[in-house]
């Protein structure tokens, strides 16, 4: 039962980038209509990411790198972009953390691998040796142009997959752990189916997590 669930969960991440691409074409020309008065071709890339976060309620910065930092339902977020490119790189830092003594941490690192598989969310963890800790950390690099989609629509469900992908992570290391006994230890379970942004950001233990 559990690897059906953790199969199901995969399934619909690997769907959910489909389902979006025909919605934010359906929404094309509504956003056109919206923001009819600005030539967006023109506006520069980071410009263009600034007025659609303040659009959908964010509060953007600038940070000494040059990044766009906002938080979105809680969360730290930063975008990277280029002046000569439409692709933008968003990245959720230090979003989770978790010890690095944790005998469930192989297989939550094969759970993390099999999502990335399948997820328009790309996760990746680092270790912090002084601290004894493993960040997890996603990003998502996409196309940000007026021409694919609406933008203000678009940059939401974006931001929302990333906490799609963090339930999934989250779940079944949770089901992991509680599978885990003294008399399992030895058995190999499979799965199926940043440093500067820490001090300010507010990351999930995994270790014992509630769903």
């Amino acid at each position: 039962m559990e690897d059906l669930t953790i199969l199901i969960a995969v399934i619909a991440l690997s769907v959910w980038p489909i389902v979006c691409f025909f919605y934010f074409r359906r929404k094309h020309q509504a956003l056109l209509e919206r923001l009819a008065e600005k030539d967006l071709d023109d506006i520069p890339t980071q410009d263009l990411v600034v007025t659609v976060l303040q659009a959908i309620g964010c509060q953007p910065a600038l940070n000494e790198e040059k990044h766009i930092c906002f938080k979105y339902q809680g969360e730290d977020f930063y975008i990277a972009t280029q002046e000569d490119s439409r692709f933008i790189v968003i990245w959720n830092p230090w979003w989770g953390t978790s010890e690095v003594n944790n005998n469930a941490l192989p297989y939550l690192k094969e759970i993390v691998n099999l999502v990335n598989v399948d997820s328009i969310v790309t996760t990746v963890y680092t270790t912090d040796e002084e601290q004894k800790h493993i960040g997890f950390h996603s990003k998502c690099h996409i196309m940000f142009t007026p021409k694919e989609a609406p933008l203000d629509e678009y940059l939401k469900v974006v931001l929302d997959q990333f906490f799609a992908t963090h339930d999934v992570i989250k779940d079944n290391f949770k089901q992991l752990s509680m599978a885990s006994s003294d008399t399992e230890k030895e058995k190999r379970v499979r799965v199926k189916g940043f440093a500067s942004y820490k001090e300010g950001g507010t990351p999930v233990t995994l270790d014992n997590v509630d769903a």
